[in-house]
């Protein structure tokens, strides 16, 4: 068991740093790309679309299981908060199956639409860079996720599920 989470944690590790880089990568271009077009008036051609196809979508995509982990989704708890015990372990589990459902529903969606894209000869307008390859970053990162909350159900029994903790902001 503690093989299968130390290998999804180094998986997870790579899609961060990916993410980290794709994130570096955008606000180095962004900034050269602004130095370059008020300092001599010559924009860096198809910096825009980089961004805005793959770094963007890859700095978002990628860090989901990590968004996870930390507990960063939003949870309304107010009401599952003041249930019985059996009761609201019932909810905890309904809302986990929920989530890896929607997370299912997202990586199928996802995946069939990056596959049609790579059959799509779609190139940036400013480069000759195809698009398709851009639209793995969405299925790589839900699949990511969909293997967490997948593991991460073992854990609602005892409350320590990555969905169910209590990081609440203080006031």
């Amino acid at each position: 068991m503690q093989s299968i989470e130390r290998w999804l944690q180094r998986c997870e590790h790579v899609l961060i740093y990916a993410g980290v880089l794709a994130t570096f990568l955008m606000m180095c271009l962004t900034s050269a790309d602004a130095l370059s077009r008020y300092l001599f008036n010559r924009p860096i051609m198809g910096a825009y679309e980089i961004t805005e196809k793959y770094l963007m979508v890859a700095a978002i995509f990628l860090g989901l299981s990590y968004a996870y982990r930390g507990g960063g989704f939003l949870r309304v708890t107010f009401l599952v908060d003041r249930l019985p015990g059996k009761l609201k372990l019932f909810a905890d589990y309904v809302a986990h199956a929920i989530s890896l459902g929607f997370c299912l529903f997202v990586l199928l969606a996802t995946t069939q639409q990056a596959i049609r894209a790579l059959s799509d000869d779609t190139t940036l307008s400013a480069l000759p860079i195809p698009v398709g390859p851009a639209y793995w970053f969405v299925p790589l990162g839900f699949l990511a996720l969909t293997v967490l909350v997948l593991w991460d159900m073992r854990r609602v029994h005892t409350g320590q599920s990555y969905l169910l903790a209590k990081d609440e902001p203080t006031a």
